[in-house]
């Protein structure tokens, strides 16, 4: 009898276990399709991300095959983050054809200058996000390779310039990495700083993986069951997993975006006291973005939906041209918020990322501005 209890109870536990797993398995197909299908009834055209079979991104890769876009396209997305002491994360070690990333943190330019720094030469470091890092373009294609390329043609300095652009900087990342640096005896003798698009993404000023990181420390002492029952897709399913895009544009947006700059006002005063102390020379530079001062014909991606996903960088970009207006970002920062008003090309390799040729005039002004503020000559 205690055979048949026993085995009539195991029976319904195994059963149960399957049911369990087949419930959960169709909610994870199902969450599946709902993004499946929430992406293709999106626009292509509107895609942020890469993609290597539009053919329209031929126009922002001239001289390079189709097979070559693809190979480049597939790199750049192959690169990680992992995590980095207080500034969170940076991107992981990456060797390619067109995208290399070294452990210390910087991406590599051809005949990279060794690490530590050495001292005999003027070391430039440039930091950003991941526009300069340079998402969507080769490694000496890049703002730091094309500044690296044009200040050694027109400066008899022993140049090296590391790129410390990483991916969803903003300037407080780019203070506290700074910060790191010098800790660590590498001080630059020049920084720049380009910013802009991630100050307005990131409104709330912390780093992009503050949400899951919250969510790691607070569940630390969370039963391991509960722990279980929220990471089943059919509770992910039913309850959702965080809070929606509205939901995340909600607020007062003049306060916002005058917390933006004020923050970016702050990080900037800081790093200028620091880099005083330490003899290290600063340039702020304010990027472009493809919505601000940009005819829209020429952008590939024009459909894609910036008020949407990016809602105060407009009525950001336009407060801090007012702001630059009026010079109360001082003289050792160059704007660079309308330099594409003009240009009547495709400039932009994705939503928001630089093509080839962008990170080169980006470069020139760079470099233009360096020379007429005698920083180099």
């Amino acid at each position: 009898m205690a055979k048949k209890t026993y085995i009539a109870i195991s029976v319904i536990f195994f059963n149960v276990f399957v049911l369990i797993l087949l419930i959960n398995l169709c909610f994870s197909g199902l969450m599946d399709l709902r993004e499946y299908f929430r992406k293709k009834n999106r626009d292509p055209e509107s895609s942020y991300s890469f993609k290597p079979d539009n053919p329209e991104l031929r126009k922002v890769y001239p001289g390079m095959s189709q097979p070559e876009i693809s190979k480049l396209i597939r790199e750049n997305r192959s690169v990680t983050q992992g995590y980095e002491p207080y500034v969170q994360f940076k991107e992981l070690p990456f060797k390619g054809e067109f995208v290399n990333a070294e452990p210390r943190g910087f991406r590599s330019l051809d005949g990279q200058e060794k690490w530590p720094i050495d001292r005999d030469c003027f070391n430039i470091f440039v930091f950003g996000g991941s526009t300069v890092f340079g998402y969507g373009v080769a490694d000496n294609e890049t703002i730091a390779g094309n500044l690296r390329r044009i200040l050694r043609e027109t400066s008899n300095k022993k140049l090296a310039v590391y790129n410390f652009g990483r991916c969803s900087y903003m300037s407080t990342q780019e203070r506290i990495l700074l910060e790191q640096l010098i800790m660590s005896g590498n001080i630059p003798d020049l920084a720049i700083f380009i910013d802009g698009l991630n100050d307005f993404a990131h409104h709330q000023g912390v780093p992009g993986f503050t949400k899951d990181l919250t969510k790691f420390m607070n569940d630390g002492e969370k039963p391991a069951y509960k722990k279980l029952i929220e990471a089943l897709p059919v509770t992910k399913f039913f309850l959702g997993t965080g809070e929606s895009r509205a939901e995340k544009n909600e607020g007062n947006f003049p306060q916002t975006v005058s917390d933006v700059i004020s923050r970016y006002k702050t990080n900037k005063k800081i790093i200028e006291v620091i880099s005083r102390e330490f003899h290290i020379k600063t340039l702020f530079v304010w990027q472009p973005t493809p919505s601000y001062k940009y005819d829209q014909s020429y952008n590939i991606f024009q459909k894609f939906d910036y008020g949407g996903f990016l809602p105060y960088l407009g009525p950001g970009y336009e407060k801090a041209a007012n702001e630059y207006q009026t010079g109360t970002f001082g003289n050792n920062f160059l704007w660079l918020g309308d330099m594409q008003e003009s240009l009547k090309e495709p400039l932009y390799v994705d939503a928001v990322h630089y093509s080839a040729r962008m990170s080169k005039l980006i470069a020139e002004h760079i470099a233009v501005d360096l020379s007429a503020k005698k920083i180099i000559q």
